[in-house]
């Protein structure tokens, strides 16, 4: 068994046959199925049988499947490994970053990343866990930054936990309930939601729930903070927001953190990133330089939690 008929077999799973497998490969169909018939030789099962719809995948094929998936992208990764070592560390890193990574670890892990491999292509995108997700799962991310939901990670990741950050309540500078203690006062004004059930946003309503009080008044509902900070400062409305984007005015000096005496929810920040892929070369240096600086932001104490709430007087 070769990695050349592996990479056959799964052209012509996931292209449905030999001719459009044959073009992808380009290599001719004759050639192709002799690659495909050593393999079902080596094996000695049969792997994949034609009919009117195309190929079509076999139970021995079936439980092929994700092995040959499997092994043709870890030696894609030696591959990409040998490759970043050959040319002093050259290639690309894609690293999905939530709102509090990127309000506190960026700045410090992104510019120390560079200085040490300037040669790396590094591309960040930004979202919520619900977001960066799919991005992980179809492997357009290496690995994410981000808080995740109470309920954990989903299956098939790995996790290493970096530390736990705050949420707080916040509203436009001047706001008439900017003064407000407590969660009681608010009641009666209206919220808007950030980000997708779980993050933020859905932490509103379960923060209300918790503290016996009624569903707030929802104004709207967005997924990005670009759009949070007009949105407040135009309005009396009221949203929730990692305390770190507030400490580091990363929605502007308008915003204001209200005082109020209940604590709001608190995530755990992770690196996340697929199980069957281990992290290797830059991007396990890049998650290990994420684990050191968060422990030198929460001075060492796992427990610790950045951005504890805390008003900002307006």
């Amino acid at each position: 068994m070769t990695l050349q008929q592996l990479k056959a077999f799964l052209a012509v799973v996931e292209c449905g046959s030999f001719r459009a497998a044959s073009r992808r490969l380009g290599m001719s169909q004759a050639g192709l199925t002799m690659s495909l018939k050593a393999l079902e030789a080596a094996l000695g099962v049969p792997l994949l049988r034609r009919s009117v719809q195309g190929a079509v995948l076999t139970e021995q094929g079936e439980r092929l499947l994700p092995r040959a998936r499997l092994i043709t992208r870890e030696a894609g990764k030696a591959q990409e490994d040998a490759l970043q070592a050959l040319h002093a560390e050259a290639g690309h890193l894609a690293v999905g970053l939530g709102p509090t990574p990127a309000a506190v670890l960026l700045p410090l892990v992104v510019p120390e990343f560079h200085r040490r491999f300037p040669a790396v292509q590094l591309r960040l995108f930004s979202g919520f866990y619900e977001q960066l997700l799919p991005e992980l799962q179809q492997a357009r991310i290496q690995l994410a930054v981000t808080a995740v939901p109470d309920g954990g990670v989903a299956a098939g990741f790995e996790v290493r936990r970096l530390f736990r950050s705050a949420l707080v309540v916040i509203a436009r500078r001047g706001h008439p309930l900017a003064q407000a203690r407590s969660l009681q006062a608010l009641q009666g004004q209206e919220w808007v939601l950030l980000g997708p059930p779980g993050g933020p946003g859905g932490t509103v309503l379960r923060f209300h729930a918790e503290q016996g009080l009624p569903m707030p008044r929802v104004a709207a509902t967005c997924e990005s903070f670009s759009h949070l900070a007009p949105l407040l400062g135009g309005t009396n409305w009221l949203a929730m927001v990692p305390a770190a984007m507030v400490d580091g005015q990363l929605l502007g000096d308008g915003m204001v953190a209200l005082a109020i005496d209940e604590h709001p929810p608190s995530f755990d920040n992770c690196l996340i990133y697929r199980a069957d892929t281990p992290l290797a070369g830059v991007a396990d240096t890049f998650a290990g330089m994420c684990q050191s600086f968060a422990r030198v932001l929460t001075g060492g104490a796992s427990d610790a939690v950045i951005g504890q709430a805390r008003g900002v007087r307006p």
